[in-house]
């Protein structure tokens, strides 16, 4: 009965999210060293576990804020760099969950999406599946930098949307803001979006974030899931400057999207920037010495990559690398599950602290 009806046109792409890319085999009797999925290399923050411990009289019966407007407002106060009200920040499940009503709100059939490839795989997906096409410009292998001459080319053309990972997920590339303000400025002259994700933008400076430029075309993504190691609660918010924007996003975004208890988690995780602080130091520290470990090995390449980030694209000369490194018992993301990756290529998050010198030692193995 639903022949014809079901839109799978849109469904048709052959390109797999990184997360469901590959099956990969580990040996037995080996402690699985994780790599893989970009959440906190340190764990949950202490406070989540002292928050539950000590919750007793919490109501869950009653729906939640259709707005969760004390996490807005703790947002904006959390954030003076940005200099933004709390009516600028729209809040999502998840920084996906927000992605995913902002590409709905600015693209379609016919509608074209430009980025840097490779880079988050789902956006992309998400993008594709409203019947917008995907025009990127192709980062050049193995060291996939992102140069000036690039950058410069993004805005050339009159795209419905520029998406732009900032941190560039897989390579860990930062984009320094002065470039994303001056592609936002070119894309505004030819009436085109820019989206910058910064799912990863908790490990660089509040200062070098897209969110404090003040520019109506330009909108930014964060997430709780990474630096503050709360990927669970599925909180995510952006920045915007257009109130169209935000009205039209209120106005697709379904009512009670965040859960009273995710709500309070995300406002007390927002507060502890000790343990941000204390995980952006073990991140420098152990991507560091991955880095070092792995820019030894003949046939290896690490992509350009900032050492302030977690994660980090891998490329060897030939053969499964994924395969490679789970036979010494460590995941990671395979490169198939990037556009413009192959079986080459692989995504590596650093370990947790536990893990870190069995991990130097099984590298050493390559």
């Amino acid at each position: 009965m639903w022949k014809g009806k079901l839109q799978d046109q849109y469904l048709s792409t052959g390109q797999e999210g990184y997360a469901t890319a590959e099956q990969i085999s580990y040996p037995e009797g080996i402690e699985l060293i994780d790599c893989g999925l970009g959440t906190n290399p340190l764990g949950t923050p202490p406070c989540v576990k002292e928050f539950l411990e000590r919750t007793e009289d919490l109501s869950i019966c009653g729906y939640p804020e259709p707005e969760p407007e004390s996490l807005k407002r703790a947002i904006a106060s959390k954030y003076p760099a940005w200099n933004v009200k709390p009516e600028n920040l729209l809040i999502g499940s998840g920084s996906m969950g927000t992605l995913i009503t902002l590409l709905r709100l600015v693209l379609g059939p016919g509608s074209s999406i430009s980025g840097l490839s490779p880079q988050f795989t789902d956006s992309i997906l998400q993008a594709l599946y409203t019947g917008a096409t995907y025009h990127p410009l192709r980062l050049k292998a193995p060291k996939f930098a992102i140069d000036s001459d690039i950058l410069r080319r993004l805005a050339q053309d009159a795209h419905s949307l520029i998406y732009i990972d900032n941190p560039n997920n897989p390579t860990g590339q930062a984009i320094p803001l002065d470039r994303i303000e001056q592609i936002a400025l070119e894309a505004l002259k030819k009436g085109t979006w820019v989206i910058v994700d910064e799912a990863y933008g908790d490990f660089l400076s509040d200062e070098e974030s897209a969110a404090s430029i003040d520019l109506p075309n330009l909108v930014t993504c964060r997430s709780f899931s990474k630096g503050r190691g709360a990927a669970g609660i599925r909180v995510g918010f952006a920045v915007t400057r257009s109130p169209e924007m935000a009205l039209a996003f209120r106005k697709l975004q379904p009512l009670f999207i965040i859960g009273t208890l995710d709500s309070l988690l995300a406002g007390m995780i927002l507060q502890d920037d000790a343990f941000l602080e204390k995980t952006r130091q073990y991140v420098r520290t152990a991507k560091e010495k991955m880095t070092d470990a792995l820019k030894g090995k003949n046939g290896l390449t690490v992509a350009a990559t900032d050492l302030r980030v977690p994660i980090a694209l891998l490329t060897r000369e030939s053969g499964n690398l994924a395969a490679l490194l789970g036979a010494l018992g460590i995941s990671c993301e395979p490169g198939q599950g990037f556009f413009d990756l192959d079986s080459r290529s692989v995504r590596l998050r650093v370990p947790s602290p536990a893990h870190l010198d069995e991990f130097l030692r099984r590298i050493e193995t390559l």
